[in-house]
This record gives structure tokens, C-alpha cells and sequence, in this order.
């Protein structure tokens, strides 16, 4: 959330008392991205999170998102959306542990099979009763005919999207402007409609995945979710190593494949959809960090896409 907008502990706790009815326990600050605050507590005897922000359809989307739970996919339960300062709050069941980013080289060794399961999980869940490619909404509807049309969303600077504002932010970086013409002019040349119509993520690291004693104990913050290509998740893992050295994603990637493998599924083109997913990972990031205007962060991701690119 923007400056404006933060929610303080203070505030938050004057609202939750306000809305049970008695002063909840152990509130407290838990984490803050760019569209939300959260804050756990405890509520007769429940270990309980409350959320604030501007946009509900995220909130909307992490309580259809639980019909997705599994055990290799750990989903918490949203149990209350409604309206509070001058935002929306949602209150989810709690997930305890550390951020999946977070853990050390050790530690992510022993947990890359936990990491593999929940991605197996979401490319084998049952997306019958939806349609569409891109991000869903109400009903499990997505508004994409095809995986290339969604991907290439990613030049778009409507007036209805969040980050309005971006292409004329970018031109004072000729330089990360140059790379977004280079790299939207490549996926749309990569981009295929044979993919898979899959559940992903789209968000894996950034907190929104949480880790307990060698295993996933949480992931939430659908916002970002898609119908698509499942390797995007892999994708974002691979485009965003640098950042994160102990997380060796090679080892990541070459348990999926020996799953793969044992099962006797080969994603056909898998390079090529790979070099899509960086590709329309890292433009939508020169797209993000010129919208906010964070000029370093840009000049990473566009010297990281460069490298990738090639």
C-alpha cells in the first residue's frame, strides 16, 4: 500500500476490536507489499491473520483459491471479506513459518521436493469447471482466448490497470525503454498457443509462500494467479536466482523434470516457453518498478532480462 494508505498496528487493532466486539490478542505487524498490510492476532483461541487494501478482487481471488488446497498444496482459509478504512479487509486462517526466499542453502536443499509437489500440484489441478488463459476472477473466468494473448497484455497502459502511467515513466530510462522493445518484440515472436492450461501461482517468492520444519506450511496472496503455462513458476524461480543465491534452482528444476519423467510427461517446446515466461516476467517488472519510479530495481531487472535475452 501506498504511504497514504498504510494501516498502523494502532488502527488495525482499534478495527478489529470494533468489529468482534472485544480486543483481540498478540496483534501484530506480520509484513507489508506493495498493495497490502498484514497483521496476525488471536481470536478465541484461533491464530487468525487480517489483511488490509485497496483492491477486494484480491482478496476475492486467495478465498476462491482455497477450493484448490491440497495437502502438497497448502492453501489458508479466508473467512471474512468486507470494507474497513478506507480499503478492504480479509481475515484468513494463519500459516506459520519463515518465507520460502528466506531459508539457507541447507535448508532449501531438503525442501525443494515440498517445492516440486506444489508446483506438480497446481499443473495437475482439475481447471474444468473454467475458462480462459490470464488472471481469473469471479467464477474461475479468465478473460484470454489463448496464452499469447495474455502474455502480450504486458505492453498494455490502460487507464483501468494499477500501474496507469508506466510507458511514459519508462521513456525517462532510455535504456530499461529500449530493452522493453527489444524483449516485446521477442515474445511476441515466441509466444505459442500450445501450452497447457494450467493453475499458477505467479508469485512464489516476495513472502508469499511460508516454510515449517522442511515443508511448505503456506501459500497465499493469489493476486498475481493465472490459468497458463505452467512453467511460469519455474520461470519466476529461475529469472529472479540472482536475488536469491541460496535457492539453487537448478536442483529445483531438474526434480521437476526426473518427476516429469517418472510420470511420462515431456512439456513439448519447453525452452522456447521458458524464454517466453522471463520474458514476460521481466518486462512486466520494467513495467512495475517504472510505475513507482524505483530506477535501481529497474536497472536490475533490465540487465537481468538482457542477460537472459541474450
Amino acid at each position: 500500500m501506498s504511504q497514504e494508505q498504510a494501516v498502523d498496528i494502532k488502527q488495525a487493532r482499534a478495527f478489529l476490536t470494533r468489529h468482534l466486539g472485544i480486543e483481540p490478542a498478540e496483534v501484530a505487524l506480520l509484513g507489508a507489499g506493495a498493495w497490502s498490510q498484514c497483521f496476525g492476532f488471536v481470536y478465541e483461541e484461533r491464530d487468525l491473520v487480517i489483511r488490509f487494501g485497496k483492491y477486494v478482487s484480491d482478496f476475492e481471488k486467495d478465498q476462491l483459491a482455497h477450493r484448490y488446497a491440497s495437502p502438497d498444496l497448502p492453501i489458508p482459509e479466508l473467512l471474512e471479506i468486507g470494507a474497513a478504512l478506507d480499503g478492504y479487509y480479509a481475515i484468513s486462517t494463519r500459516a506459520y513459518g519463515v518465507p520460502l526466499e528466506s531459508v539457507s542453502a541447507a535448508q532449501w536443499w531438503a525442501l525443494v521436493p515440498a517445492v516440486a509437489a506444489a508446483l506438480e500440484a497446481m499443473r495437475l489441478t482439475d481447471l474444468s469447471a473454467t475458462v480462459g488463459f490470464g488472471g481469473w476472477g469471479e467464477e474461475g473466468k479468465a478473460p484470454h482466448a489463448s496464452w499469447p494473448d495474455h502474455l502480450l497484455t504486458v505492453g498494455d497502459d490502460a487507464p483501468t490497470q494499477r500501474t496507469h502511467g508506466w510507458r511514459e515513466r519508462l521513456a525517462a530510462s532510455p535504456q530499461a525503454e529500449a530493452m522493453f522493445t527489444q524483449g516485446f518484440a521477442l515474445l511476441k515472436s515466441l509466444a505459442v498457443n500450445s501450452v497447457p492450461r494450467c493453475l499458477v501461482h505467479g508469485d512464489l517468492i516476495n513472502g508469499n509462500a511460508l516454510v515449517h520444519e522442511g515443508t511448505i506450511s503456506g501459500i497465499f496472496d493469489w493476486g498475481c494467479s493465472l490459468y497458463g503455462d505452467h512453467l511460469y513458476d519455474l520461470a519466476w524461480f529461475e529469472f529472479w536466482a540472482p536475488w536469491h543465491p541460496a535457492l539453487n534452482v537448478a536442483y529445483l528444476r531438474s526434480e521437476l523434470e526426473r518427476r516429469w519423467r517418472a510420470v511420462g510427461y515431456a512439456p513439448a517446446d519447453k525452452e522456447a516457453r521458458l524464454m517466453a515466461c522471463y520474458l514476460h516476467i521481466g518486462l512486466d517488472h520494467l513495467a512495475y518498478n517504472a510505475y513507482r519510479g524505483d530506477w535501481s530495481a529497474l536497472a536490475a531487472t533490465a540487465a537481468r532480462l538482457r542477460t537472459l535475452v541474450g
